[in-house]
C-alpha cells in the first residue's frame, strides 16, 4: 500500500529524540521548495503494550503552510490512517500533533508520516494519494514489566512562568519503583536547534530559555533504582511543547497615600488580573513576615502601618473568599503588579482531547472532554463540515453524519467568550 524508502528504527534508543538525532534537516538550511520533515518525536517511551502513541512533527525546512497525512502499519502489512485525509493547514514551523494512535499491543509497527503543501497536490503518488515528501518510521510496542520498565503513559505536569519551564513529574508514573528523576533537553520549533538543560537528574527540573518562543520539552526519566542506568543513563523519557514569553501581564495596580494615622492604601485588580485569579476577592500588603494591613476586599482602602510612602518595596498577597492564599507579587507601592504569564502552548492541533461515542437512533451520541486551560465547550467537525453542534466539555450531544468507534474527527474547544482555544483530530472511543 505504501511504498517504503527508508526506516529509522524506533527502539528505546534510537526513538529517543536526543541532541542531534530526528534533526536530519534542521530550520537552519536553505529554503527549499517543496516541505520535507525536520522533526518526528513521539510523546512518550517506553511504549508498553496498551498504550497510545501521538507524535508531533514540523518541516521548518520549508517556508510556508503545509498539511500532513499519517498512517501505522502492523507486522501483518495492515496499514490504519491516523489522520482522516490530509490535515489542516498549519504554519511549517509549527509543532502539529498527529491523532492519537489506537491502543497498541506487543509487536513492532511502522509509521508513515505524509507532507505537502497546503492546498496543492503533492509532486509524488502512488495508489493512496499524493505527497511531496514523506517520512517512515519503526515502533516497537514492548510488555509491561514492573521490575525493568517505568511507564510514562500519564499527562506531563509543566508549569510555564515567563521565560521557565519546571518539570513536575508525570501522573501516574510507575514500574520501577522511585522516587523519579528527569533531565530536560529540548528544540526550539524555529530553528531546529537543540538546547539543553541541567546536567543532573532532579526531581523537579527547570529549564530557563534566552528567546520567548515555541519549544519542544524532553525529560529523560530515571530512577535510583534504575536497571540501564550505567548503559544508557535513563529508563524513558516524555514529551510537552510549551511555550514561553517574556511579556508580563499587569494583574494589579496599587495607591498609597498619607494619613492621620499610618497611611492608606489600595489594591485594585486589572481585567487581566480577573482572567489570571478569577477566585481573588481579598488582598493583604506585608513586608517580609510582617503584616502592613489586614486583610481587605480588593478595591477597598485599607490602613497602612507602619506607614509607607510611594516606591516602597512591598509584597501583596491575592486571597479567595476562604482567606487562602492564592498568589504574592513583589511591587513598589504606587505602581503596578505584574507577573508573566505563560501557559502551555495552545496552537491548531495540539490540544489535548479524548471522545467517547455510541450508536443512537439518530446519528450517534458524543462526549468531548479536555483539560485544556480556558476550555468550555466543544464542537466536533469533519474537515470543514459541521457535525455537531456547540456543547459543553463533558455534556454529551448528537453527532451527525453518525460516527463509529475508530473514526477520526476534529474538535474545536472555545472559551467561555466563544473563542477557539484549541483543536486536536481525535481518535472515537466506546462510551462505557
Amino acid at each position: 500500500m505504501i511504498k517504503i524508502k527508508k526506516i529509522l528504527s524506533m527502539s528505546l534508543v534510537a526513538l529517543f529524540v536526543t541532541v542531534g538525532s530526528l534533526t536530519n534537516v534542521t530550520a537552519n538550511a536553505a529554503t527549499v521548495a517543496t516541505p520535507t520533515i525536520n522533526y518526528a518525536g513521539i510523546e512518550h517511551s517506553p511504549l508498553v503494550v496498551g498504550d497510545t502513541e501521538t507524535f508531533t512533527v514540523t518541516a521548518a525546512k520549508f517556508s510556508g503552510d503545509v498539511q500532513y497525512r499519517a498512517f501505522i502499519g502492523n507486522e501483518a502489512g495492515k496499514w490504519t490512517e491516523l489522520t482522516t485525509g490530509y490535515t489542516a493547514a498549519v504554519n511549517s514551523k509549527t509543532p502539529y500533533v498527529l491523532p492519537a494512535s489506537k491502543a497498541l499491543t506487543l509487536g513492532k509497527y511502522k509509521v508513515s508520516i505524509w507532507v505537502k503543501t497546503a492546498g496543492k497536490t503533492g509532486v509524488k503518488s502512488n495508489a493512496t494519494g499524493n505527497f511531496d515528501s514523506y517520512y517512515v518510521a519503526g515502533l516497537n510496542c514492548v510488555s509491561k514489566d514492573d521490575n525493568n520498565r517505568v511507564y510514562t503513559n500519564g499527562a506531563a505536569d509543566v508549569a510555564v512562568t515567563g521565560l521557565t519551564a519546571k518539570f513536575n513529574g508525570i501522573s501516574q508514573i510507575g514500574g520501577i519503583a522511585g522516587p523519579y528523576l528527569y533531565q530536560l533537553f529540548a528544540m526550539d520549533t524555529a530553528t531546529g536547534t537543540w538546547l539543553n538543560g541541567p546536567a543532573d537528574y532532579s526531581a523537579t527540573p527547570s529549564m530557563t530559555f534566552k528567546t520567548p518562543g515555541t519549544y519542544m520539552l524532553i525529560a529523560h526519566v530515571n530512577t535510583a533504582k534504575s536497571t540501564t542506568w550505567a548503559k544508557k543513563g535513563y529508563e524513558g523519557w516524555k514529551t510537552v511543547m510549551v511555550k514561553v514569553t517574556n511579556s508580563s501581564t499587569t494583574i494589579f495596580d496599587t495607591t498609597i497615600k498619607a494619613a492621620t494615622f499610618g497611611a492608606v492604601g489600595n489594591v485594585t485588580m486589572t481585567a487581566d488580573g480577573l482572567k489570571a485569579f478569577p477566585k481573588a476577592t481579598q488582598y493583604q500588603i506585608v513586608t517580609g513576615t510582617s503584616n502592613l494591613t489586614a486583610k481587605s476586599a480588593l478595591g477597598t482602602a485599607t490602613t497602612v502601618f507602619p506607614a509607607k510612602v510611594a516606591g516602597d518595596a512591598v509584597t501583596v498577597k491575592l486571597l479567595d473568599a476562604s482567606n487562602n492564599e492564592i498568589k504574592a507579587i513583589d511591587v513598589k507601592l504606587g505602581q503596578s503588579g505584574t507577573i508573566d504569564v505563560a501557559p502551555v502552548v495552545v496552537v491548531p492541533g495540539t490540544a489535548t482531547i479524548s471522545a467517547t461515542v455510541k450508536s443512537a437512533t439518530f446519528g450517534a451520541v458524543i462526549t468531548a472532554t479536555s483539560s485544556q486551560a480556558g476550555a468550555t465547550q466543544y464542537q466536533v467537525f469533519s474537515g470543514a463540515s459541521k457535525l455537531s453542534t456547540i456543547a459543553n466539555l463533558g455534556a454529551s450531544t448528537t453527532l451527525f453524519p453518525a460516527k463509529s468507534v475508530g473514526d477520526t474527527v476534529t474538535i474545536k474547544l472555545t472559551n467561555a467568550a466563544g473563542t477557539i482555544v484549541g483543536t486536536s483530530d481525535v481518535v472515537l472511543t466506546a462510551a462505557n
